[in-house]
């Protein structure tokens, strides 16, 4: 998920007279070309639910791995065209919620506000406003009819003409408009005949290209152009992409949440609430997230390492061999204090763990849920060298988890200077790495209850 749907958000969406007769008429039969594109499209697992006078209903596509009734509509007069599309053999898109067509060298993708709150109106509004470069009424590269095909919604209380804007350049053009008849129904979802994109951005080459080709060459092209339409027109706008299996994974057996509201007895600073609240918020940023709960786990480093030196000094002096009068004795005491002054952040990650996390709570999560490979060099997250395994008796299960949280922390912020991190890419928020990250969100965010925990325990 990729990123998070809000279904709310379409507050401004509304039906129309049309559909709503639509809505109630009886159903009309279908003629042998309709027939011929439900069969196409039950061949991407794309099932029909009802047929109006004017439009049919299906059922989104699985790929959308949701259990909210979501499904998507057609008008009956686009059914030509789809079938069209289908008989290219039109395929999805992996990096984005797309099809493409290889042998038409042809991409499309969704396109969508970058901000859940932004209503569905104001994009319409924008993109109806904004004109092409090009002073060409045509342009000059043949395209496919049906590629150049778009569904437009009436589903605004204003009344916008439809977008549609065709920019031509040396290797491809680009084109923002509504979706075509195939990318909206093998793509899309809504409710009734309300769909969650009404727009869709286009690839044009014009030539056939491998799979993997065709999207390697339109990504770069399609960040140019997004970060140019934020930059220039101030239309912060991306490509949804299909929801990973393991994004928004939650333990199986999570607690159900406690129903007594009690007088406040935790003590917190403000600063750490505000961070943890934050974190909990920020479900369309993964690695916001993630960020946002160390954070609070470095706001209690200075209180670890204070309380591992003040352990180990007490260690030195309860010591009956200890002589404050011999200089060996006292330079073991001196070298505490500078080795916690000192200490890197990996260190001062595993002392917090040490002095702060109860190692049965932390066992529990990972016997208790079930992660999969998730937590194993074979997981989602890339630049982990080593599984998390319980059964590891070099290494304590805390340090292993301060490890593992390090690396993701080094790979969101990609620390340049630390030479271990220099061949593992940034961890980039809207990727699928980010979408799988949610695990280690859950493990990031038990290590913060468990620190607030210790920390109420003054010792």
């Amino acid at each position: 998920m990729a990123t998070q749907d809000h279904e709310e958000d379409w507050g401004d969406a509304e039906l129309s007279e049309e559909s709503e007769q639509g809505e109630n008429s009886p159903p009309a039969a279908e003629t042998a070309s309709e027939r011929r594109m439900i069969r196409e499209l039950a061949e991407h697992n794309i099932g029909l639910k009802n047929t109006t006078v004017d439009s049919f209903q299906f059922s989104a596509h699985p790929k959308w791995n949701s259990t909210i009734h979501r499904e998507v509509r057609l008008p009956r007069s686009h059914h030509a065209t789809l079938l069209t599309q289908l008989q290219k053999k039109v395929e999805h898109t992996k990096r984005w919620a797309g099809i493409m067509t290889p042998s038409e060298g042809y991409l499309e993708v969704l396109l969508g506000p970058n901000q859940a709150q932004m209503p569905p109106s104001y994009i319409s509004r924008r993109l109806s406003a904004l004109v092409a470069d090009s002073t060409e009424s045509e342009c000059t590269r043949r395209h496919e009819p049906d590629n150049s095909s778009s569904v437009h919604f009436r589903r605004f209380r204003d009344e916008n003409r439809p977008v549609k804007i065709h920019l031509t350049g040396e290797d491809a053009c680009i084109e923002i408009s509504g979706p075509s008849p195939a990318c909206h129904i093998l793509t899309n979802y809504g409710f009734s005949d309300r769909p969650r994109y009404a727009t869709s951005l286009r690839i044009f080459y014009d030539r056939p290209m491998k799979p993997e080709e065709l999207e390697a060459s339109a990504e770069p092209l399609i960040a140019s152009f997004l970060y140019e339409l934020d930059v220039r027109n101030q239309l912060n706008m991306r490509p949804p992409k299909w929801p990973s299996q393991t994004d928004r994974r939650r333990p199986a057996n999570a607690e159900q949440p406690e129903r007594i509201v009690r007088f406040p007895e935790t003590v917190i600073e403000p600063e750490v609430s505000v961070l943890f609240r934050f974190a909990g918020s920020a479900t369309e940023n993964p690695p916001l997230a993630f960020l946002s709960y160390y954070q609070v786990l470095e706001s209690f480093f200075p209180v670890a390492g204070r309380r591992s030196a003040l352990k180990k000094i007490e260690r030195e002096l309860t010591n009956p061999l200890f002589n404050r009068r011999n200089d060996k004795h006292l330079v073991r005491l001196l070298n505490v204090g500078e080795s916690a002054a000192t200490a890197s952040e990996a260190a001062h990650l595993k002392m917090l763990l040490d002095e702060f996390v109860r190692r049965d709570i932390l066992a529990d999560f990972f016997k208790e849920n079930h992660w999969g490979k998730h937590f194993t060099k074979q997981g989602p997250i890339k630049g982990i060298e080593e599984n998390i395994n319980l059964e590891n008796r070099q290494t304590p299960l805390t340090h292993q988890v301060a490890e593992r949280v390090y690396r993701i922390r080094n790979r969101i912020v990609h620390a340049k200077d630390d030479p271990k991190y220099q061949e593992t890419p940034a961890l980039l928020p809207q990727s699928d790495e980010a979408e799988a990250l949610w695990p280690d969100i859950n493990l990031v965010r038990l290590l913060v209850c468990e620190v607030i925990l210790s920390d109420q325990v003054r010792v």
